[in-house]
């Protein structure tokens, strides 16, 4: 319901039925409320939920990082650079993301910017070239997420992605109308997922991802979950 009233951007509703909830609320509950903050860009409320969570999972970086994204949308760069700080203090570092796909039953694993694979090239190549048909069906990045750098290299950051890269990787290496398969540790980013959809459109292929939360069935241009993740 949190998740549900959130998204939908009613998020004083979705606050209030966390105040009347007949049990504690747990960290599901809140990072719902955390992450629907960031989607409409309300801080007051991300922070209520941030300081929950800093309670009940004091040492996750995740929460951490949306809240200074949070921050960092909003230009508040003191806050920003408080986050960060606090999170330096206590030695709490973000789970880094990967990507993975089986190949010739072999375990390909992809972290972003990653080029130590023996095809980084060749994937990087090729990835280029996908995202310039992409662009032209219409894919549009989102460099929302990204801050603290110049403009020119927001795009850079996110066609490094390691979704984009095992999908690439992918690919190369299978016959056209196979489904690719992959697997993703944490979230996939919402940059990636409207960037799958497009990759899935203009290759004709299905493409599977499995991240923390639900699998992923890209076809067609569209994604099983209906843009609801």
């Amino acid at each position: 319901m949190v998740d549900l009233l959130g998204r939908a951007g009613q998020l004083e509703k979705a606050w209030e039925f966390i105040q009347k909830m007949p049990v504690a609320p747990g960290i599901n509950v809140y990072g719902a409320m955390l992450g629907a903050c960031k989607i409409h860009k309300n801080v007051d409320l991300g922070e209520m939920a941030a300081d929950k969570l800093f309670d009940l999972e004091p040492e996750e970086g995740g929460y951490h990082v949306l809240l200074a994204n949070i921050y960092a949308i909003a230009s508040m760069w003191d806050k920003v650079a408080k986050v960060r700080n606090l999170m330096e203090k206590k030695g709490i570092q973000k789970t880094p993301g990967y990507s993975s796909v089986d190949f010739k039953n072999e375990v390909h694993t992809f972290f972003s910017g990653n080029t130590s694979h023996p095809q980084s090239d060749k994937i990087y190549a090729y990835l280029e070239e996908l995202i310039d048909k992409i662009k032209e069906a219409g894919y549009v990045p989102d460099t929302s997420s990204i801050h603290d750098v110049e403009d020119d290299v927001h795009e850079q950051l996110l066609n490094t992605h390691s979704e984009k890269l095992a999908i690439s990787f992918g690919l190369i290496n299978t016959r056209p109308g196979t489904t690719i398969h992959i697997r993703k540790n944490l979230r996939v980013c919402g940059d990636c997922h409207n960037a799958t959809k497009y990759i899935s459109l203009v290759t004709e292929r299905e493409i599977i991802v499995r991240d923390m939360h639900r699998f992923h069935h890209f076809k067609n241009g569209v994604c099983s979950c209906g843009d609801y993740w």
